[in-house]
């Protein structure tokens, strides 16, 4: 989450709709951690007071702090310091030949109180700890990393971790440290890595060019990365903006399926969900529900770009690839892409007659994803189709109609995919057709795996 205290309502006010998709997506982040059910929340900050080769703790019983030297008196926070999990993070640190210091006495610094604006804000007001970093070059991000991620395992934390920094500062002529030209090729390099999940390149972004960016966003980052172990579950590049000459990125770095105090999984059911990564999990609780008296089950609910209304496909394959079922439909006809998913899920595990029945004990070993349509449109001769760009849907004089997802395996011509539409809708060869066209986004459980067919 980035640091501006111009994100903050009661600072940045009429100038907030400037840089509305970041405050938006830190809401979003803010929904996200609040879901997650967290004991503990860790927030690494670059402007918390530093010390050369150490690590800082925030040891007040109290984090405290305020944005009135920003003009906002009422944007506040008050947190409990988790004081068993500083005492053992120093702990872990020492171990791992790390060296850190208190930090006490002092108001909480605008990196920290920022993202914590946001997260109060949707809810929490648990126990808190507030890290700083050494002098850049010093080394030990990693480590700090792998001390966090030990002393939340050994406590037995549900740990919540953010990491507060910004991007380039020089975008722009206006920008808080002047302009340079090529500040912008590491907002373009680091948001690339996030996005594809090659996080353990970010740490290999070229110091000359990171120097020049003045960014203060690689060291909390790489803390926040080697604490999950660089893993890439559910990870999500929100959004980026630079209005102000500063690249305001905000990114979900991991996210893995929730799970309860015995280990179970947790469904999505009952939680308001915002990001169209999610809809595969939605697919999986609607099978998942059928198996569990799923009429007693409260639905996951839709907000943001999920209240959206498109056509769904959900599609099964077993874990070698091998198609286990796909239903949809083409328009929408829930209110919302939550419930559209989960209406065709259950058609897709249950009534495609191509197959049998999906099991409960089949589903460790099937995956989903979740194809979400854009407007169907007229075209005028196959000259317009793309099979690797556009999906189809064909319909006779009578009403017979087939349809045929984009970027299908096997399918390499228009010809091919033509055939196979007429087919599905057991329509002739020599038959007329009218011919549709359209777009899909997919999103795919881990380990999706398709063959072709």
């Amino acid at each position: 989450m980035p640091h501006a205290p111009i994100l903050v309502p009661g600072v940045g006010r009429e100038r907030l709709a400037e840089v509305a998709a970041t405050v938006q997506s830190m809401a979003t982040v803010s929904s996200h951690a609040m879901a997650a059910q967290a004991d503990t929340l860790v927030l690494i900050s670059p402007h918390s007071p530093r010390q050369p080769g150490a690590f800082g703790l925030w040891q007040t019983r109290k984090l405290r702090g305020s944005l009135a030297r920003f003009g906002s008196p009422e944007s506040r926070v008050e947190l409990p310091l988790d004081r068993a999990f500083a005492e053992r993070l120093e702990t872990a640190a020492a171990h791992r030949g790390l060296r850190t210091w208190s930090i006490t006495g002092e108001p909480l610094d605008h990196g920290a109180m920022v993202p914590l604006c946001y997260l109060v804000s949707a809810g929490w007001k648990g126990p808190t700890l507030i890290l700083g970093l050494n002098y850049t070059g010093d080394g030990g991000c990693d480590e700090l990393g792998e001390a966090i991620a030990a002393t939340a395992r050994e406590l037995n934390r549900r740990t919540a971790i953010i990491a507060s920094g910004d991007m380039s500062h020089r975008l722009t002529t206006s920008a808080p440290c002047g302009y340079h030209p090529d500040a912008h090729r590491f907002d373009e390099t680091f948001i690339a890595l996030l996005q594809t999940g090659a996080f353990r390149e970010i740490i290999r972004i070229d110091a000359s060019l990171q120097e020049l960016a003045a960014q203060d966003v690689t060291d909390s980052t790489t803390v926040a990365l080697a604490a999950t172990g660089y893993r890439t579950d559910g990870h999500a590049m929100l959004s980026y903006e630079g209005p102000f000459g500063v690249g305001y990125g905000v990114a979900i770095l991991f996210e893995p399926e929730h799970s309860d105090r015995r280990g179970s999984t947790v469904e999505k059911a009952g939680r308001t969900l915002t990001r169209f990564t999610e809809l595969p999990a939605v697919a999986r609780c609607a099978v998942e529900a059928q198996f569990r008296d799923g009429s007693k089950m409260p639905r996951p609910r839709a907000a943001g770009d999920l209240t959206e209304r498109h056509g769904v496909f959900v599609t099964l394959r077993t874990d070698e690839g091998a198609l286990r079922g796909c239903r949809g439909t083409m328009q929408p006809v829930e209110s919302d892409l939550v419930q559209e998913t989960w209406r065709n899920a259950v058609a897709t595990a249950f009534h495609d007659h191509r197959f049998p029945p999906v099991r409960a004990a089949d589903l460790p070993h099937l995956r989903c994803s979740v194809s979400v349509l854009e407007e169907l449109e007229p075209v005028a001769s196959p000259e317009a189709l793309d099979p690797a760009i556009y999906g189809v849907l064909v319909s006779a004089a009578d009403g017979r109609k087939g349809g045929l997802l984009p970027a299908i395996a096997g399918i390499d011509s228009v010809e091919q995919q033509l055939a196979v539409a007429r087919r599905k809708a057991g329509i002739a060869p020599d038959e007329w057709i009218g011919i549709q066209r359209f777009r899909a986004r997919c999103f795919r459980e881990p380990n999706f795996v398709e063959e072709g067919g």
